[in-house]
């Protein structure tokens, strides 16, 4: 046995001299990034699915408070969003309708585009003449399809 070999001065030749990486390190790097990756990429999917359904609600209620304060001025809930003088935010995953409006109840409804998103219906009950009261239903998308928006319940 050489006497080069088992003095430090051999290791650190070695590991200055060495250049590059192993094919197995390479592969064992690969493999780590492809699980870490096939973890990661359904979770942040999800969040944009999320947070589409959440661009929806936030219209609704932004139509029912709206609803609100124009069945406080008027006697009947207005069928036209533009009445409600509202800075509205069409998406192009929904489509936005208001379906019903009149003295007793309105109903704003947010159909989605795509299979994978909830439906949204807004209701706004007029209780009295000056008191009002809202609510928002949702529905799951169904196995074979887009979701339909709920009706609301009969005041």
């Amino acid at each position: 046995m050489s006497p080069y070999r088992t003095t430090p001065l051999w290791l650190y030749r070695s590991l200055v001299l060495a250049k590059g990486f192993t094919l197995i390190e390479l592969l064992v790097v690969v493999i780590i990034i492809a699980i870490l990756s096939a973890i990661a990429l359904p979770s942040m999917l999800n969040q944009a699915i999320k947070a589409r359904e959440a661009q929806a609600k936030t219209n609704i209620g932004a139509v029912n408070r709206a609803q609100q304060a124009y069945r406080l001025a008027h006697p009947t809930f207005t069928a036209n969003i533009a009445n409600l003088q509202i800075g509205f935010s069409d998406t192009p995953d929904y489509n936005y309708a208001i379906t019903v409006a009149n003295s007793n109840y309105a109903e704003f409804q947010a159909t989605p585009e795509r299979a994978e998103l909830k439906a949204f219906t807004g209701c706004t009950y007029a209780t009295f003449t000056t008191l009002t009261t809202t609510q928002i239903l949702e529905t799951a998308p169904s196995a074979n399809g887009i979701a339909v928006a709920p009706s609301c319940p009969s005041p």
